[in-house]
C-alpha cells in the first residue's frame, strides 16, 4: 500500500513537527520511517560524496549515513510496509525533503499515485541554511568551522558529488525545486506552507492543512513538543539508549513499522528530555552582513517563488538594518 499523502520539505523548515502533529490525526498515519526517500532514487542509491569521518564514533558514522541517504527505503516491499498499520485511515503519509530537491520525484509520484495530496514548508532561505549548517556543526558532520567558510565552499562541493545537505544555499532555491509539482499536479493538490505561519500559529496551520486534506479540521493536536531543533546546542547522555528511543530510523522499517504509533508518541519525548543534556557551548550566531550578501542573491529566486505560490514573501525580502540600497518590496500575484 502505497503513500497517498507527501510532506516534499524544505529540510530544516518544520517538516519532523509537521510529521509529527499530522500523525496525531485519526485519519492519518505518517510512516514511523522519516525520510524513507522511495521516489528519490529510482536507480538505487548514488554513490554521494561528503566529509570524511573522523574518529571513531558511531553517532557520527550514523549520521554521515543518514545525510548521504544511506538509511533510504527503496525496494517496494519495505516501503509498503512502513503503512501496513493504516487500518481504515483515509490518508497514509510520509516526509522526504529530498522529493523536493532531486529532480523526476514530482513526475514518478505523479505516476505512481496521481491523487497524491503534496505539502511544502519552506522557511526563509538563509535562515534555513544557517540553521541546517549550525545543526551540522552540532553534530560534528560538518568540518568547517564558520558559516561563511561552508558556503564559500559550496559550489566545490557541488562539483565534487558531495550530498545536498551540504549545499546550504543551494537546498532554498525553492522556485526551481517546486515548479515540477505545479506543472504535474493541480494546485488544489498542493498545499504551501511557511514556517513562519507553522511558529506563529501551529493550530490555525494545522486547521488549514486538515481542510485541505478532507479531514476534521477541529481534531486537538499537541504542539507544544519541540522538534528537531538546532538553536540549542545538546548531546546525548546515553549514547546506545538514546539511539534506540529517540533515532528510530536505526531501526529496520518492518521493526519500525510494528511499533505502536501512540507508544512511540509517548516515548520520544520523554525520553528525550531525560538523555539530553544542554551543552556549555553557545551556537554560532549569523553575521548581519553576510546574511544580507546572501539574501540579496536568493533575491530573483524568492520572486519568482512568489509568483509561482501565489504568496506574498515581501518579508523575506526586506532590507537588513544597515544595507544601503533596499530590497523592492513585491506583492504575490493572485
Amino acid at each position: 500500500m502505497m503513500a497517498n499523502l507527501f510532506i516534499i520539505g524544505a529540510a530544516k523548515a518544520g517538516t519532523t513537527a509537521l510529521h509529527q502533529y499530522l500523525g496525531q490525526h485519526p485519519a492519518i498515519l505518517m510512516s514511523p520511517v522519516k525520510e524513507p526517500n522511495y521516489f528519490a532514487f529510482p536507480q538505487g542509491l548514488p554513490a554521494f560524496a561528503g566529509p570524511e569521518p573522523s574518529g571513531g564514533s558511531t553517532f557520527i558514522r550514523d549520521r554521515l549515513r543518514r545525510e548521504t541517504y544511506g538509511l533510504s527505503v527503496l525496494d517496494r516491499t519495505s516501503y509498503e510496509r512502513l503503512f501496513i498499520q493504516s487500518g481504515d485511515r483515509p490518508l497514509r503519509g510520509e516526509s522526504s525533503a529530498a522529493y523536493l530537491y532531486f529532480p523526476g520525484c514530482a513526475e514518478r509520484i505523479r505516476a505512481a499515485v496521481p491523487d497524491a495530496r503534496i505539502i511544502a514548508i519552506l522557511r526563509e532561505p538563509v535562515d534555513r541554511a544557517f540553521s541546517k549548517y549550525r545543526q551540522m556543526r552540532r553534530d560534528r558532520v560538518e568540518p568547517l568551522t564558520s558559516f561563511a567558510a561552508a558556503i564559500a565552499a559550496e559550489p566545490e562541493r557541488q562539483r565534487a558529488g558531495w550530498a545536498p545537505t551540504w549545499l546550504y544555499l543551494d537546498r532554498g532555491r525553492y522556485h526551481r525545486q517546486l515548479r515540477p509539482y505545479f506543472a504535474q499536479f493541480d494546485r488544489r493538490q498542493i498545499h504551501v506552507l511557511l514556517h513562519d505561519d507553522l511558529r506563529a500559529d501551529p493550530r490555525a496551520a494545522l486547521r488549514n492543512i486538515f481542510t485541505f486534506l478532507g479531514v476534521d479540521p477541529d481534531v486537538p493536536v499537541d504542539t507544544d513538543e519541540a522538534h528537531n531543533r538546532s538553536d540549542v546546542v545538546e548531546t546525548p547522555r546515553f549514547g546506545l539508549l538514546y539511539d534506540l528511543t529517540i533515532r528510530p530510523y536505526l531501526m529496520s522499517p518492518r521493526l519500525q513499522s510494528l511499533v505502536p504509533r501512540g507508544l512511540a508518541a509517548t516515548i520520544r519525548p520523554w525520553a528525550r528530555r531525560l538523555m539530553l543534556r544542554q551543552a556549555g557551548n553557545a551556537p554560532e550566531v549569523l553575521p548581519p552582513d553576510l546574511a544580507a550578501e546572501l539574501r540579496a542573491d536568493m533575491h530573483d529566486e524568492l520572486e519568482r517563488l512568489q509568483d509561482l505560490i501565489g504568496r506574498d514573501l515581501s518579508h523575506w525580502l526586506a532590507p537588513l538594518p544597515g544595507r544601503h540600497e533596499p530590497a523592492r518590496v513585491l506583492t504575490a500575484a493572485g
